[in-house]
């Protein structure tokens, strides 16, 4: 959202990756560094991260 990478993730390939990431014994946290809500007028980006973070721990 801050600073997109054209090569980056898309929006429909981010829902696949926390819960195995979270569910490894490796993972000893999460961290969302950036969400500017300024950048993100209509609030979908907002939506999105909020859904993934609570899918993750469901």
């Amino acid at each position: 959202m801050d600073s997109p990478d054209p090569d980056g993730l898309r929006p429909e390939e981010l829902p696949a990756l926390p819960r195995p990431l979270l569910a490894s014994p490796r993972c000893t946290g999460l961290g969302i560094t950036i969400y500017d809500p300024g950048l993100d007028p209509y609030g979908t980006a907002g939506v999105l991260l909020t859904d993934l973070v609570a899918d993750a721990f469901a």
